[in-house]
Formats: C-alpha cells, sequence, structure tokens
C-alpha cells in the first residue's frame, strides 16, 4: 500500500498524476495519490482542481500557505498508508517502471532516495541556462556517487520513507522559506541511526528558474545554512568543505579579498548568456560570508 504525496505550489501537475495512476495500477497495488495545493495562482487552482474527479486522487487547496517543511509534515499526517512518496510537482516521470522501482525496494529501507535530473539540452530560454548548468553539473549524480554523501545529495524532490518515521521525525518548521530543510532533515536522521538508500529511479525536474530568480532563491538558502550550521548540526555541503579547504590551506584571507573586489563581476557574469558554475560556488560563499 502507498500514499504519494504532491504538495503544489504554481505548477501544472495533472500530467504528472495521470502517469503515476496508469504505473499504480499497472503494479495493481493499493495506492493513493495526495495533492495539496499551498496557495498557487487561480489559475494554476483552476487547471489542477479537474484532480478532484479522479478515483484515489485527493486534491485539497489549502487556506494558507504553509511552505516546504510544514506542507510535507501535513500531507504525511493525512496519508492513510504505512509507505509515503513524496514528489515535488515541477517533476516529469521519465521510466516506465518508476513506480515498479520504487517497490523492489520498499521492504529494504526507511527512506530510499530516488535522484534528480535535467534535461540533456541547454534551454532554449538563457535565463534558465543557470538553472540548468547548476542542476545539471551539481545535482545530476548516479546512485554510486550519491551514497558515498548520502546526506548532502538527498533531495525532498523524490524520495520514500516510512511514515511512522516523517511522524516521528517531522522536518523542522522553523526553517522558513527556500533551501536546506530537506538536508537538515537527513542530517537529523543520520544522528538517529537512520540511513539513507540512494537508488537509481530519477525524475527529470522540469521547473527551472529564471537567474534572477534562482540567484535569489540561493541567497535565501544560505541564509537558512547559516541559521543551520550550528555545533553539532553542521552540514557538510559543497560550501563548507570549500571553505574548510581555504582555512587548510591558509588562503581564507586571500579569497574573501578577491571576492569583495569582485563581487559586482561575478554578479554580472551569473546574469549573463555564459554564466560560469564556478562563480555561483563563489556567490554562494560571498553569501554565506556577508561580504
Amino acid at each position: 500500500m502507498l500514499s504519494i504525496l504532491i504538495p503544489i505550489y504554481n505548477y501544472k501537475v495533472v500530467k504528472l498524476v495521470k502517469t503515476l495512476k496508469k504505473q499504480c495500477d499497472k503494479a495493481q497495488i493499493i495506492y493513493e495519490i495526495l495533492c495539496f495545493d499551498d496557495g498557487s495562482q487561480p489559475k494554476i487552482k483552476y487547471e489542477n482542481s479537474i484532480l478532484g474527479s479522479f478515483f484515489g486522487i485527493n486534491y485539497t487547496e489549502l487556506s494558507e500557505n504553509l511552505g516546504r517543511a510544514r506542507i510535507r509534515n501535513w500531507l504525511a499526517k493525512s496519508a492513510a498508508f504505512d509507505n509515503l512518496l513524496f514528489l515535488d510537482c515541477d517533476s516529469k516521470i521519465i521510466k516506465k517502471d518508476f513506480i515498479a522501482t520504487y517497490l523492489e525496494y520498499i521492504n529494504d529501507y526507511e527512506v530510499i532516495s530516488g535522484g534528480r535530473v535535467y534535461s540533456p539540452k541547454a534551454p532554449r530560454a538563457m535565463s534558465k541556462k543557470l538553472h540548468w548548468l547548476y542542476g545539471t553539473k551539481r545535482e545530476s549524480k548516479k546512485a554510486k556517487y550519491r551514497n558515498k554523501n548520502a546526506i548532502v545529495f538527498f533531495h525532498s524532490n523524490n524520495f520514500l520513507v516510512k511514515r511512522d518515521l516523517v511522524i516521528k521525525y517531522q522536518f523542522d518548521e522553523a526553517v522558513e522559506g527556500y533551501g536546506y530543510e530537506d538536508l537538515l532533515w537527513a542530517k537529523y536522521l543520520y544522528n538517529k541511526g537512520v540511513a539513507i538508500k540512494h537508488i537509481d529511479n530519477e525524475l527529470e525536474h522540469l521547473g527551472l528558474e529564471k537567474k534572477e530568480v534562482f540567484l535569489k532563491k540561493a541567497k535565501k538558502a544560505i541564509q537558512n545554512l547559516r541559521v543551520i550550521n550550528k555545533p553539532g548540526v553542521v552540514i557538510q555541503t559543497r560550501l563548507m568543505t570549500f571553505q574548510d579547504n581555504l582555512k587548510k590551506y591558509k588562503i581564507e584571507r586571500l579569497v574573501k579579498s578577491y571576492c569583495r573586489k569582485n563581487k559586482v563581476k561575478i554578479e554580472q557574469n551569473l546574469l549573463s548568456e555564459n554564466p560560469s558554475i564556478y562563480y555561483l560556488d563563489l556567490y554562494k560563499y560571498i553569501c554565506y560570508n556577508d561580504l
């Protein structure tokens, strides 16, 4: 028995839900699909509202915006079954055996992360190239690689988990806005002795952001990381490893000086048609250290 949980925010999910329903029916399992809209625009709500007429689908429009952590906790509490499959609304199923693959592992692990990929082709809209470049270079990794650092490569866009685990260890609702609430949850599970298993069962991420929006969200995420990172709860992200290496090789002052002098140049590059992924690393470093 499986509860598929999809938090919705300003994205059409009818095609995604239909594909999930078809695969679940083919697998001949008992299932439900919960689609909770978290304050989308009226047009999006109207287009998704047809889901309310589908058998086995619970489409609900929330009266207030709960945010990324709260809505996942709410979905888990509302689920009827013991196995929860969390999926982001801006996802595309690219495997005909997506559900069947998860069912192979469903009794073996408490948390299973399927992964995320991006289109192999760069977007036509140059304004979305930065997000695509980051996703392709930094996030799209095979399970063998992700399992080497299971916490850092955990993303809440596509994972299977036992319901009682989420009820017991909820997402931290104190983390507001965008960024790192999923890694904080993964770190908490690790501290409690709960392992995360990564498998190759990826979804394609469709919701590419324009560069201005992407940078704004990246900055907000880094602000969250600064709040989260404290003694005993440090999440060893790529950024934190970068900072550790600067201190190790005693070049931190040099890099900080470079970043201060070239802050405008770095941001201009990221807003250009040919952004550098390495400049994005420096941008995050600037935001984290408030340079």
